[in-house]
This record gives structure tokens, sequence and C-alpha cells, in this order.
């Protein structure tokens, strides 16, 4: 898996998915994270870019569900199949994120 949870964190130099918008805390349990390796190696953050998320690499970015969906579309076509393969587990949470949140949150590194 390219995705990892809390308990498999080996540093903390991460990017963490975290269901809703960020308030007080995070690291949280049911939030998902990613290496910077991992996401520099796909093509997420040109994605990101290239939507209306307008990524911080070093902060917080809102993903709402239409622009998930967006980006999923463009992911889909991608020749990448590493690409495709984060973005088929990220969208696994982000399904179950999205039936009790308007987004998530990714918090940069």
């Amino acid at each position: 898996m390219l995705t990892l949870r809390k308990h498999e964190l080996k540093g903390h130099d991460v990017f963490e998915f975290m269901q809703g918008e960020l308030l007080d805390d995070h690291w949280l349990d049911n939030s998902i994270y990613l290496t910077e390796e991992v996401l520099n190696e796909t093509q997420l953050i040109e994605e990101f870019n290239n939507s209306s998320v307008n990524f911080n690499y070093y902060g917080p970015t809102v993903v709402n569900k239409e622009t998930w969906e967006c980006i999923k579309q463009e992911v889909l076509t991608s020749k990448s199949i590493k690409t495709q393969k984060l973005l088929l587990e990220i969208d696994t949470w982000a399904n179950i994120c999205f039936k009790n949140h308007h987004c998530f949150t990714i918090c940069g590194i």
C-alpha cells in the first residue's frame, strides 16, 4: 500500500489526509498519511495544482467532493499506474470521509 496509517509512521515528513476541515488537532487515527517520496513519485501533486484546489505543500489544503471527483477523472486517464493505484487507495478512504464530511484536508509537511 502507498498510504499509511498513523501506527505505521516512521517519521513526521508526511502529508496527512484528514476528514473534514482542519480545526485544532491533527495526527488523527482516522487519517491516512503519504510520505513525501510517494507523493513526489506520482503525478498527484500536479493534479492538485491543476485543479481548483491550490495545493499548499507546507500547509492545509481543503478538497471538497466535487473537486475530488474532477481530480479522480484526470488521474484515472493518467498513464502512471502508481498514480492510479495511489488515487484508488485515497478514494476508498475519501468515500468514507464524504459520508460524514463535506471535505477533507491535506496537511502539508
